[in-house]
């Protein structure tokens, strides 16, 4: 097993110590420490007590095989010999780990590695593991909300285990090989005080099937999806894994092998029937589709994260005769009125299945907009006033953008956000319950489609209320750029994603510096905004650059890897 040499580890940080407290204009900063072993914090939500839930994601401190490892992979770390190897440079590691990223690697020849794992914070950062399985490095976690009784939900995708698969080859002659599968997909997850529950979803007859919790209000009503049955199209291809009696076809590997590949391939498609020139372009908004039909949910929760009774939430539409693919909706919040928002598949008409914003009253999916000049769309949270905000994506200048929306449930009305400046692709992700809004947008006009990002405020209540750029908060020399803001409670505290730049040592013991995510905690306070764009550009500030958002989730994640992967692939080349 090969770790990263202990001298190549991280060095040092621009920032000294786990939490730093520096005086701004109007909000004041705490750096909450990223969990051990994880490079990035992302949080999620926080209370009005000041825990906060989140993910960490790139482990740092992963045993590697490199048997496991295939000649192509090898050969682009420039290895050719494992048995010669004592040690990985930095930029090996790092290549390996993203390359074994679970949801991503489909070689189950392979032992994945995690991306993500839980955190949560309530004085001190601490990982989170699910499934009585601490140490596997293959559970990938999530922590979504956390309510005022300090309870926290959120998901945990089950763990590869090797299963060995014996078959006979054209030469009659047995070959076992050993796969890494897993028993389920995903399940739900209720947490307190180190105990925790999941929820079963309806459906588990391949793979196990999926769930997650999204969002718990303060009654313990949980809002996530579930798995309720098998899509056409994946029914098919399933039943082909398996040859038939009567075939001549070798079946090479197990039963489950196919069906994660399938799912995989879903998994991380890509919306491309909204691409901005249809057929000569590509979308680069994920559908997140599945080999199951999905739907929303709503569990009523006991004190122990038992389920007392559950609520299956309606789509937009019904699916079509001639649709073979998954057809799903989603609740990703619920207020404490038990109303939930999310998202549901529909049909556009001329782009075909899209998925838009859902309000679920009563179990039934209402649509916030029909009008198509929108492809795509979420509503990511509700406060106990009714109030509603999420995005829509239409097509802006050749590149699909996002405009951000604020609905009133009770009167049914629609407004959008005005953002930085016409054309700004904008992603609300929390509204308090004084109306104010957190999220991120771009505040540079460009031809690009990716265009820099910040986290902004927005009090919709506010006369002549315009967009705050959250870095104009803080003071100009702050070592962060603030790129999300991911949540806010009523009394204005927000926790949000910044980056910042630390110093490691290279394969060749040279120090060099690269940006990493922290979860920073702001506390508002009396003061005046700066206007720090006046300024000469920072190094930190100018690579904040983050494409269109498919979700309003882990979009940021997503980013890091992708960034990380290309300097990899550069420094192995230069080592």
């Amino acid at each position: 097993m090969m770790k990263p040499f202990s001298k190549h580890l991280l060095v040092a940080s621009v920032l000294a110590g786990c939490s730093v407290t520096a005086s701004a204009d109007t909000f004041s900063i705490e750096e909450i420490a990223t969990a051990d072993n994880f490079r990035n914090s992302f949080p999620r939500d926080l209370n009005e007590q000041g825990f906060i839930v989140g993910v960490s994601s790139f482990q740092t401190n992963v045993d590697i095989d490199l048997s496991q490892l295939t000649a192509t992979q090898l050969a682009a770390l420039g290895i050719t010999d494992i048995e010669e190897v004592t040690e990985l440079t930095p930029a090996q590691y790092d290549y390996i780990v993203n390359a074994l990223a679970a949801n991503v690697n489909n070689n189950f020849l392979q032992k994945s590695i995690a991306p993500y794992q839980a955190f949560m914070y309530d004085g001190v950062t601490q990982s989170v593991s699910f499934f009585d399985q601490p140490d596997d490095v293959s559970t990938i976690t999530h922590l979504n909300s956390i309510n005022a009784a300090n309870t926290a939900v959120g998901m945990g995708y089950g763990a590869y285990k090797p299963v060995e698969f014996t078959y006979k080859n054209a030469d009659d002659e047995d070959v076992t090989r050993t796969y890494y599968v897993r028993d389920f997909i995903s399940r739900g997850v209720w947490y307190q005080d180190g105990q925790t529950t999941t929820i079963a979803p309806p459906d588990q007859s391949v793979l196990g099937g999926e769930s997650a919790l999204m969002d718990v209000n303060d009654s313990g009503l949980a809002a996530g999806y579930a798995s309720i049955g098998l899509s056409p199209g994946a029914t098919t291809t399933i039943d082909n894994c398996t040859p038939a009696e009567d075939s001549d076809a070798i079946q090479t590997r197990p039963l489950e092998v196919c069906a994660s590949e399938l799912w995989i391939d879903l998994h991380n498609a890509t919306a491309n029937n909204i691409a901005p020139i249809l057929f000569y372009s590509r979308s680069n908004y994920a559908s997140r589709r599945s080999i199951y039909d999905i739907r929303g949910f709503l569990w009523q929760l006991d004190a122990n994260g038992e389920v007392i009774s559950s609520t299956e939430l309606g789509t937009l539409a019904e699916r079509r005769e001639d649709d073979q693919s998954d057809f799903s909706s989603y609740a990703f919040a619920v207020n404490n009125n038990g109303i939930a928002v999310g998202q549901s598949f529909t049909y556009h008409p001329s782009r075909g299945p899209i998925r838009m914003p859902a309000i679920f009253i009563d179990g039934e999916a209402i649509p916030v907009t029909e009008s198509d000049e929108y492809y795509w769309g979420s509503a990511n949270a509700i406060n106990d006033n009714n109030r509603v905000v999420g995005y829509l994506t239409s097509t802006r200048a050749a590149n699909l953008r996002n405009t951000g929306f604020y609905y009133d449930v009770d009167s049914a009305t629609l407004e959008t956000l005005p953002g930085f400046f016409e054309g700004s692709s904008t992603v609300p992700s929390d509204i308090n319950n004084n109306g104010v809004v957190v999220g991120t947008g771009e505040i540079e006009p460009s031809l690009s489609s990716s265009r820099r990002r910040v986290g902004f405020v927005y009090d919709t209540a506010a006369e002549n209320a315009e967009f705050i750029n959250l870095n104009d908060a803080i003071a100009c020399d702050s070592p962060y750029f603030i790129v999300d803001a991911r949540a806010i409670t009523d009394s204005g505290e927000v926790v949000a994603s910044a980056l910042k730049t630390e110093e490691y040592v290279d394969g060749e013991g040279n120090t060099q510096t690269r940006q990493v995510s922290v979860t920073i905690k702001m506390d508002p306070i009396e003061g005046e905004l700066n206007n720090c764009r006046e300024e000469e550009n920072k190094v930190e500030r100018s690579g904040a650059s983050f494409g269109g958002f498919p979700l309003a989730g882990l979009s940021l994640l997503g980013f890091f890897i992708t960034l990380s992967r290309r300097r990899q692939l550069k420094n192995i080349k230069k080592s």
